[in-house]
């Protein structure tokens, strides 16, 4: 698959949609993230699979991926939104893949100005938050990123195909830490509540039992078998 090098941006982010997420949902906006994937399939929520910074030129993708960092911890996105199992970038060459889980932590780090503009590729923060994503590619274990020119059109069908699936989380799986415990516990409430066969909740929590303790029990399973007794959470 080739692109122009004269393509807008606009277009290619419509042809990789076409070419590269057909199966997929790819026409939310989310304030400033340029392209994003969800599961067409209807749920109580959305599940999005990617975020992406587009450009159009040829990119250096630690700067495209740096740009999109700053953009996501700027507007707060993963506080509204459950995060995708990856970020990603591309231009009219290529496009690259991270896991969310291995710049999760990048977001909550402290005394950090979120306030600058994503695309000042010349502020301390945007060198900051390039930095750190340099070192998570290059200094970590192999699977971490991915990296696929165009021209290898089968090999990125075959990546997209094996990973970006409902529930297919053995790649990237989000940390529920104190940032996301409520937004999570929120999306629970909806998926998950419903389906639990309590017939009076007034009376549950009289006798000392809350959705919060199913919810902690869920956090503490593991392949539908609970690690720890709810009297003991």
């Amino acid at each position: 698959m080739n692109y122009s090098s004269n393509i807008r941006e606009e277009e290619l982010k419509n042809k990789i949609a076409t070419d590269f997420f057909g199966k997929y949902d790819c026409t939310e906006i989310i304030k400033d993230i340029d392209f994003a994937v969800k599961l067409k399939k209807p749920s109580l929520h959305d599940e999005y699979l990617l975020w992406a910074e587009a450009k159009a030129a040829p990119n250096d993708i630690l700067a495209m991926l740096a740009q999109l960092v700053l953009t996501i911890g700027k507007a707060r996105t993963f506080n509204k939104k459950l995060p995708p199992k990856f970020l990603g970038c591309f231009d009219c060459e290529k496009i690259a893949f991270i896991p969310y889980s291995e710049v999760q932590d990048i977001f909550h780090q402290n005394d950090f100005n979120w306030n600058v503009a994503p695309s000042n590729r010349d502020s301390k923060e945007f060198k900051q938050i390039y930095g750190q994503i340099d070192k998570i590619i290059n200094n970590g274990e192999p699977y971490k990123t991915y990296c696929f020119n165009f021209n290898d059109e089968n090999k990125l069908k075959l990546f997209i195909l094996k990973n970006f699936l409902l529930g297919k989380n053995d790649i990237s799986k989000i940390k529920i830490d104190k940032n996301n415990f409520i937004s999570i516990y929120n999306k629970w409430l909806e998926a998950v509540k419903p389906a639990i066969q309590v017939s009076n909740w007034d009376m549950a929590k009289k006798n000392g039992i809350i959705d919060g303790d199913f919810y902690l029990a869920d956090l503490l399973s593991a392949e539908n078998k609970t690690h720890c007794f709810l009297g003991c959470i």
